[in-house]
């Protein structure tokens, strides 16, 4: 898979996994009166740079969100930021953020595609901190390009690493589990990536 791609997937799983919302989020911004608007709650010149890509959108762009909200406005906003169209762009938006990420879990000693997509959804809790913990990890000997031991990792270890606390621990284990059944079932056949047998390291 190539990078644009894994970022793709990353961009998907944030979504899918619920680190990110839903696609169809619209909430006033708790900084001013302005909408916050998709799954990453873009706000400002992001928010109309995504209405920009969608028809419609920029009917929305610049306005308060008491302007949209006193219009009775709100339903048609976020049915149009939760179109195909919309999705799309919000994709595409999040891929963008996510080059990042995989480009730290690859520049770490990364080649595994799930491997790379896993840690990658990680990506938001520090690009920095997922890149060092992956470095960390193989220097250990711990095989991060085999998805379940990559996972064992983060699920054990990671919450300990991010210096979250101890009161995230469960939160961090969970998410950790949720990424891996997430990863371990996608469907990346059309990137010729066979289907993931767990305990069997991917030849790729």
């Amino acid at each position: 898979m190539t990078n644009e791609e894994l970022a793709r997937e990353v961009a998907r799983g944030l979504v899918e996994t619920g680190v990110e919302g839903g696609y169809d989020a619209v909430s006033c911004s708790t900084a001013g009166d302005y909408p916050s608007i998709g799954c990453s709650q873009w706000e400002g010149a992001r928010a109309d740079t995504l209405l920009g890509y969608i028809d419609g959108g920029d009917y929305y762009a610049g306005r308060s969100y008491s302007d949209i909200e006193e219009s009775g406005e709100l339903d048609d906003l976020k049915a149009l930021i939760s179109s195909e169209q919309g999705i799309e762009a919000q994709l595409m938006i999040l891929a963008q953020d996510a080059i990042d990420y995989v480009e730290a879990a690859i520049d770490a000693g990364l080649d595994d595609s799930r491997s790379i997509i896993y840690c990658g959804i990680w990506g938001p809790t520090s690009t920095h901190c997922v890149y060092t913990f992956i470095k960390k990890c193989l220097d250990k000997g711990i095989d991060m390009n085999d998805l379940d031991a990559c996972a064992a990792a983060f699920r054990d270890d990671y919450w300990i690493w991010a210096d979250v606390g101890r009161k995230y621990r469960a939160g961090y284990q969970n998410r950790s589990d949720n990424t891996y059944l997430y990863v371990a079932g996608l469907d990346l056949s059309a990137y010729g990536v066979p289907e993931y047998e767990s305990g069997e390291s991917e030849d790729e």
